[in-house]
């Protein structure tokens, strides 16, 4: 037989740099190539996150002060300029519901700021039946009372602050009898709310303006 030239032929030398199969150079590169580009793609969403998260912050914080001056709150903290209750309710008041508001029930309010002095309230009974509540700004209830509590028809306290009520006692004098009833608020901004029932459909009229003629001005 006659030997084939090709398999009797040396092997080629390996070319500069490269090695075998495992354990060479080239074969870590492709590995190495994988890794980084995938470390790259999470350094680049981070960043992307962490520039997103930067804006929403930036914007938030700009948007604030739109934010508190257009919310329920500060809306109805602007009723009762005139020295007398508001009406809330009805279509076309722009006013956000007060919470478990009742159709039947014709609500206003108007807002207290004790910062210049105390506030007198002065409620008149009429042929529907009629209550009050004080609302802290920021939430709760400070006082409440109904026209059951009427004297002569009129229900009547006084709005002040701690230390105004100090001031108050001091003027009274000792053993001077006081006729007015004091509450105490432990806020210098707040809410009155005047509810009024209306019984039946005819009443709605003298609901509404028994709810929005309660007056809330300054005290002497």
């Amino acid at each position: 037989m006659t030997a084939d030239p090709a398999q009797d032929a040396p092997p080629p030398p390996p070319k500069a740099g490269a090695t075998g199969r495992r354990g060479g150079p080239l074969s870590r590169l492709g590995p190495l190539t994988r890794l980084g580009g995938a470390l790259r793609g999470w350094l680049l969403a981070t960043l992307a996150g962490l520039v997103l998260a930067g804006i929403v912050h930036i914007v938030t914080i700009l948007l604030i002060p739109r934010l508190s001056e257009s919310d329920a709150a500060s809306a109805y903290l602007l009723l009762g300029a005139t020295g007398r209750t508001e009406l809330v309710t009805g279509p076309g008041r722009g006013l956000a519901e007060l919470r478990d508001a009742d159709p039947a029930v014709a609500t206003a309010a108007c807002s207290y700021d004790l910062s210049g002095g105390p506030m007198r309230i002065v409620a008149r009974t009429g042929p529907v039946p009629l209550g009050l509540t004080l609302h802290r700004r920021g939430g709760g209830v400070l006082y409440a009372v109904t026209d059951r509590a009427a004297i002569r028809g009129v229900i009547e306290f006084i709005l002040l602050t701690e230390e105004q009520l100090a001031e108050r006692l001091t003027r009274d004098g000792d053993g001077q009898a006081v006729r007015e009833l004091r509450i105490v608020s432990d806020t210098l901004e707040g809410l009155v709310v005047a509810r009024a029932l209306a019984q039946r459909p005819s009443d709605r009229a003298d609901a509404e303006a028994s709810a929005a003629s309660v007056e809330c001005g300054l005290a002497e």
